[in-house]
């Protein structure tokens, strides 16, 4: 028997039926996980790099406001008779556009709108310039302090009375609880028409001197619903407005009791001279039985 002692090598048999074959190719699941896996990622990138830009603008955005120097406005010199201040004063048009609503509109000055209406006014020689300039019918108009002597925003160019009403019999009833009277000049008729007793009998008498009328009167600048309740109380006074001005007088006490209320709002904001008053904004509202005004807003030269 012969032998020999060169290993056997042995292959596998591609024939044999119990070798394993091991696909390594990615299935459809392992290829949906990667692309949504990548699509995760992506996602998440661009979203901190948007969080970054969003901290960084909102950082300089707040180091801008806390940082940047306070604006101060120029003062401009309105001429001798005028006041200066370091805030601007709103146009007609921003005024109507700062109006609260239809049922609230407000008494400004005669002279915010002296412009307007002076067609009406030539024909008073003398009156339409004390009115344009005073707010005041009478010649001793600037009675008491003089403002112009002593720096101060007249009160016909600083107050402004807000009125609240549905109706115009509240409207009429507010009128006649603060004594305050329609008045009715031009229009080619000598001398100043007043009416009294607005929510009750609305009647009128005429006064030929009009530098004896010394109260401060304000007009409405725009037509409103208040307007058109005072033209409705003047036609049952039987009084003529074709090219007439329509004003309202404010009696004495009325006009100290608002000087009175707009210093001690001052004072409690840390102003002790009405001298650094600009604007104040009464409003009409309701005390018990009653009518009140408050100041529901003021600015400061």
């Amino acid at each position: 028997m012969s032998t020999s002692t060169d290993p056997v090598s042995r292959e596998p048999s591609t024939k044999n039926p119990h070798h394993d074959v091991v696909d390594m190719r990615p299935t459809r699941f392992d290829l949906t996980s990667g692309f949504f896996l990548t699509l995760i990622l992506f996602l998440g990138v661009i979203v901190s790099l948007m969080f970054l830009l969003w901290t960084v603008n909102r950082w300089a955005s707040q180091s801008e406001i806390h940082h940047s120097p306070p604006v101060r406005t120029t003062f401009v010199d309105a001429g001798e008779r005028g006041s200066e201040g370091n805030f601007d004063i709103p146009s007609a048009y921003e005024v109507q556009e700062l109006t609260a609503s239809s049922v609230q509109e407000s008494l400004i000055s005669v002279t915010t709108s002296a412009n307007k209406t002076a067609h009406s006014l030539e024909e008073l020689g003398d009156f339409s310039q004390t009115n344009s300039r005073f707010g005041h019918f009478g010649p001793d108009a600037g009675r008491g302090i003089p403002d112009a002597e002593f720096d101060i925003v007249p009160r016909f160019e600083r107050w402004q009375l807000n009125f609240t009403a549905s109706d115009r019999a509240s409207y009429a009833a507010q009128l006649d609880h603060f004594k305050m009277e329609l008045g009715v000049v031009g229009g080619g008729i000598q001398g100043l028409d007043i009416v009294a007793h607005l929510s009750t009998d609305p009647h009128s008498h005429r006064l030929l001197d009009t530098t004896k009328e010394k109260r401060l009167y304000f007009m409405w600048t725009t037509p409103n619903r208040f307007s058109e309740f005072e033209h409705t109380m003047l036609k049952q006074a039987a009084i003529e407005l074709n090219d007439r001005l329509v004003v309202r007088l404010i009696p004495q006490d009325l006009e100290n009791e608002l000087a009175v209320a707009e210093l001690e709002f001052a004072k409690e904001a840390g102003h002790e001279s009405v001298t650094e008053i600009a604007k104040t904004v009464f409003q009409s509202v309701r005390v018990g039985d009653g009518f009140g005004f408050q100041v529901v807003d003021q600015r400061y030269r």
